[in-house]
């Protein structure tokens, strides 16, 4: 089974930056989040459009 969610930790790793820089996008609202129990999850299909290209994280 394909895994669905993803830590920030997870995310970085997977993106090749920094978990300060993942949060810092999280906090901007170019990546959004799910919260559960304290954990901050993102899905797998956004990390996907990310990679893509479909998610634009430059700055604006």
């Amino acid at each position: 089974m394909e895994k669905l969610l993803y830590s920030i930790k997870e995310v970085a790793t997977i993106l090749g930056v920094s978990k300060s820089l993942v949060y810092k996008l999280v906090k901007q609202e170019k990546i959004s989040i799910l919260e559960i129990e304290n954990r901050k999850l993102i899905k797998a299909e956004t990390i996907e459009q990310i990679v893509l290209g479909k998610i634009d994280l430059r700055k604006k």
